[in-house]
């Protein structure tokens, strides 16, 4: 929590989490699906918000899991931020959840025979090494497939050997859907740091937040495949038709208000980041004695959201915590691995 903190922030966050998860979320689902306990407890009916079999399966398992945490043993309840950074930004569930193909061949058995639009990206904020976009955008918007290839070679020598793949799609909720495979095809946490400073889905959400993203540098022209003004004008093509699905949509979500996704990440963030005052909440501590257990533990301030002042990375200070918490420190967005 932080002075700003509101439970229509916390709603919104919610509902932008839910719906990156694939929920339909038709109108006014979200508050039918919501039933409060108390002033600071409220229980949540998934079944209500428009989730898959298969997504409600896998969020009945994390819900288990959390029931058995010594946290919800003594609160009966869990954080919201622990929700969110549980669902959103373990890639494992996040998969689980958006029934995402485990296999890169599974993604692209749908497009056989069908040949992609490929823009080789010269110049890339992302990728360390080699980047190549191919686009199949044929037949309906839920079956459009986004790859980029991130890998070693000249494309235009016929050189280029993909190590990497990261993918998205678009649910039929409206949300773009991602997922990471390695060389093998096998899917991932998200792309290894030695080849790309993608990460994780839920840093892909971030980034791409719900567009599909438009280049930020002036690429190189390269013989035999499309320019830097086609691939901008198909992406622009794109988006126009996206919006006009999405438009379609009876939905509880407003995709017009587009900056209304970072509230979600708010609630990740400040579980895994978290104020000295949402501490005092969660550990039921008052401020000033917290202040002095804590006293030797260094705060820092968030670079994108200033506005949390003073926080900690959870992982420095769990050892004062009460209880073990029901979900423990774990980096949302990045992924270690090299």
């Amino acid at each position: 929590m932080y002075d700003i903190d509101t439970w229509e922030n916390g709603r919104t966050g919610l509902l932008w989490t839910l719906s990156f998860l694939g929920a339909e979320l038709k109108k006014d689902s979200l508050d039918h699906a919501i039933t409060w306990i108390d002033s600071t407890k409220f229980k949540l009916d998934l079944s209500k918000v428009g989730f898959s079999k298969n997504a409600l399966k896998a969020l009945i398992l994390i819900s288990d899991s959390l029931k058995r945490s010594e946290e919800y043993k003594i609160k009966n309840a869990i954080d919201l931020g622990a929700f969110v950074s549980l669902t959103l930004g373990s890639s494992k569930q996040y998969y689980n959840i958006t029934d995402v193909e485990k296999e890169f061949s599974e993604k692209l058995e749908k497009h056989k025979g069908h040949e992609p639009a490929i823009f080789p990206v010269s110049k890339s904020l992302i990728s360390k090494h080699t980047r190549v976009l191919k686009l199949y955008t044929g037949g309906a918007i839920t079956d459009w497939l986004f790859i980029a290839e991130e890998g070693d070679g000249n494309v235009s020598k016929n050189a280029f050997k993909a190590k990497g793949f990261e993918v998205f799609d678009v649910m039929p909720n409206g949300q773009l859907r991602f997922s990471v495979y390695n060389a093998e095809g096998k899917i991932i946490d998200g792309s290894p740091q030695n080849l790309s400073e993608a990460g994780k889905p839920a840093k892909c959400l971030w980034c791409h937040e719900m567009f599909i993203q438009p280049l930020f540098t002036q690429n190189d022209s390269i013989s035999g495949f499309m320019s830097q003004d086609q691939f901008q004008n198909l992406v622009k093509t794109l988006m126009f038709k996206l919006e006009l699905y999405r438009k379609s949509l009876n939905s509880d979500l407003d995709f017009s208000k587009t900056q209304d996704h970072s509230l979600a990440e708010r609630l990740y963030l400040g579980y895994m980041e978290p104020s000295l005052l949402k501490l005092s909440k969660e550990w039921n501590i008052p401020v000033d004695k917290l202040k002095e257990i804590l006293k030797n533990n260094r705060t820092h301030k968030h670079s994108e959201f200033t506005f949390f002042g003073d926080i900690y990375f959870r992982d420095s200070i769990s050892a004062f915590a009460p209880f073990k918490a029901s979900v423990q420190p774990f980096d949302v967005r990045e992924n270690k691995s090299k």
